[in-house]
C-alpha cells in the first residue's frame, strides 16, 4: 500500500505541473523521512547563499539545501529521490569555488558537503598512514580543506604529492574537477595522485573504487564534475615534505 505521504506528494506535484510551477521543498517535505527532513533548510538566506558560486556568472535557486552529518545521510537522500516518482536534481557543493554553476541546481537540492562530520573536530576525518605497501597516504573526508590536510600531514613529515595553489577549498571539490597547480607539470594533477575513493552513486549506492576495484567508476568520478557520483572519501598519495625550498625570479 502506498504511504499517505507519498500519495500527498504525487497530488501536490500534479498540482504544480498543472500550474506550470517548479517543484518545491514544500512538496519534498510531504514525503521526506524526518531523519532527512531535519537536515533540510530552505530559508531565504540559505537559498541565497546556495544560488551563487565564486564566478558570479550563473545564478540558480535551489528548492532547499541539505546538510548531511555523515555519508549515510547523503545515501538516504539519494536513495529516496531515486525511488521517488518525481525526479529532483541534486548537486554537491563544497566551498562554492566553481565558476560556471557546476555546484548549482535550479529547483533542486544542494548538498552542502562542508557539514559532513557534524560537531566533531574539523580534522577528525584526516587519517595519515605510513605503513602501507602503496606508500604513505591520507584517508580524507571530501569536505576537508586542503590547507587542513597539509597541516595534518606535515606533522608527520609528509605532504600531498600534488595540491592546488589555493588551499582553502575542499578535497572533493578539486578531485571532481582536476586539481591543477604549478606542480602539475612535475607530478600531474591531483586526480592522478589518488589511490581510492568512496563514492555515492546516483542510485544511492556507497561504493569503494580504485584503479583495480570498480575502475570505471573511479576514473569517471575523478574530474567528472559530480556527474557520476558524490565523493565522500579519498585516499591521497603522500610524499616526504621537503626540508628546504628555493625561489628564483627575474625582472
Amino acid at each position: 500500500m502506498e504511504s499517505p505521504n507519498l500519495f500527498l506528494l504525487i497530488i501536490f506535484t500534479c498540482f504544480l505541473f498543472l500550474q506550470n510551477a517548479p517543484f518545491s521543498a514544500v512538496a519534498l517535505s510531504l514525503a521526506l523521512p524526518k531523519t532527512l527532513l531535519d537536515k533540510l533548510k530552505n530559508d531565504p538566506l540559505t537559498i541565497s547563499l546556495a544560488s551563487k558560486d565564486y564566478g558570479l556568472m550563473v545564478q540558480e535557486n535551489p528548492s532547499g539545501v541539505f546538510f548531511p552529518l555523515t555519508g549515510h545521510d547523503v545515501v538516504g537522500l539519494i536513495r529516496f529521490m531515486y525511488t521517488s516518482p518525481v525526479p529532483l536534481h541534486i548537486a554537491a557543493r563544497g566551498q562554492g569555488h566553481c565558476v560556471r554553476g557546476q555546484a548549482l541546481v535550479e529547483n533542486g537540492l544542494v548538498v552542502n558537503m562542508t557539514s559532513l562530520g557534524g560537531f566533531r573536530q574539523k580534522t577528525s576525518r584526516i587519517v595519515v598512514s605510513t605503513t602501507s605497501p602503496l606508500g604513505p597516504y591520507a584517508d580524507v573526508g571530501a569536505e576537508q580543506l586542503w590547507i587542513d590536510v597539509l597541516h595534518a600531514t606535515t606533522q608527520k613529515g609528509l605532504s600531498p604529492v600534488s595540491w592546488t595553489d589555493y588551499l582553502h577549498i575542499t578535497v572533493g571539490g578539486t578531485l571532481s574537477n582536476a586539481g591543477i597547480s604549478g606542480q602539475t607539470f612535475r607530478f600531474g594533477p591531483q586526480i592522478n595522485n589518488v589511490h581510492e575513493l568512496d563514492v555515492i552513486t546516483g542510485r544511492g549506492e556507497l561504493l569503494t573504487c580504485s584503479p583495480t576495484n570498480n575502475p570505471e567508476l573511479f576514473y569517471s568520478v575523478l574530474g567528472g564534475l559530480g556527474q557520476f557520483g558524490i565523493i565522500t572519501r579519498a585516499r591521497i598519495a603522500l610524499a616526504p615534505t621537503p626540508t628546504r625550498v628555493s625561489l628564483s625570479f627575474s625582472l
